[in-house]
């Protein structure tokens, strides 16, 4: 087992590496895990690239990116506790903020241990004017990525460090390697938010026609995804890699509620996995918590969500 230093792309990041995987993980990006390496089999899990220009130019479909809040806030303002937040308006075009105000920022490396395989980064809010000027909340992010025998274990705890009660969403755009031809996704699902023309929830939830397809896994040519479905008990996604004999699975364990699937034009051999706590533009849904999972965390306490990614070879 090893936890080291190294240079991924143009970025300082930190590699975990064991028998089996190797992952690395960018803090001055957001604390992406930009790849997940099975050893064995020599591939990689996740969508990444060995060209810096590339990756910058769309960040958010490589790795994980953490959205907090996740996908879009209408009009990029929210009413919350009698509180008016004004995010960043940085979808123009739809009129919306989108992916949130941390996954572009650098974390800090709090520990570095070779011992249990793992690394946490930390992020605190009253470090990032630019944070703060739309959500005037202190806040503290601890992320612990621990890389397993199975494969990796990713821990974030929020820490509300303010004196009032503070809304709180999270979403991960994880984006896995996937041959659309060859490769199928299989997850329990049985409705779907029906979106508007600016990509946002109506309201409404309705049957959706993939519950079979994805029951029996799917492959996913030409198939454009760009779907939020509500959580079914089974928060698992599982990926099955035909041509190389890999079966990964994908567990939104603890926290989340939602998952939003995502392939761009359903021909770039991607697919963004999305589980998120609250859905798309929750605080401006005129519906129950415990259906949108807007969330709220009082002043000194702590939440924490779990996501883990196990592989099986076959």
């Amino acid at each position: 087992m090893a936890v080291r230093s190294v240079k991924y792309l143009e970025y300082k990041g930190i590699e975990l590496e064991n028998d089996r995987f190797r992952a690395v993980v960018l803090p001055s990006e957001g604390s992406n895990i930009i790849s997940l390496y099975d050893k064995t089999k020599e591939a990689e899990l996740l969508r990444t690239t060995s060209d810096a220009e590339e990756y910058k130019t769309r960040r958010m479909v490589y790795g994980t990116p953490v959205l907090i809040p996740p996908n879009r806030i209408e009009d990029a303002t929210f009413t919350f506790n009698q509180q008016v937040y004004h995010l960043e308006m940085n979808r123009k075009k739809e009129e919306n903020h989108i992916h949130g105000f941390v996954h572009d920022k650098e974390w800090t490396v709090k520990e570095m241990d070779s011992d249990q395989n793992r690394v946490v980064t930390a992020l605190v809010s009253d470090d990032f004017p630019h944070i703060m000027d739309q959500f005037p909340h202190s806040f503290t992010l601890e992320m612990e990525i621990e890389l397993t025998n199975e494969g990796l274990k990713q821990t974030l705890k929020v820490t509300n460090k303010g004196d009032s009660l503070m809304p709180f969403g999270l979403g991960y755009h994880t984006t896995f390697y996937f041959d659309n031809e060859a490769s199928t996704l299989q997850m329990d699902v049985e409705k779907e938010w029906v979106l508007n023309d600016r990509n946002l929830p109506t309201g409404e939830l309705k049957a959706t026609d993939y519950k079979e397809p994805l029951a029996k896994g799917m492959h996913l040519q030409d198939v454009r995804f760009d779907t939020p479905f509500p959580m079914t008990q089974n928060t698992k996604a599982l990926i099955r890699h035909e041509s190389l004999g890999i079966e990964l699975a994908y567990d939104a364990a603890e926290g989340f509620k939602h998952w939003v699937l995502f392939t761009a034009d359903g021909r770039s051999n991607f697919v963004a996995i999305e589980p998120y706590s609250w859905i798309t533009n929750a605080p401006n849904l005129k519906l129950p918590d415990e259906v949108t999972g807007m969330m709220s965390i009082e002043p000194n306490e702590n939440k924490e969500f779990v996501a883990t990614i196990s592989v099986k070879h076959f």
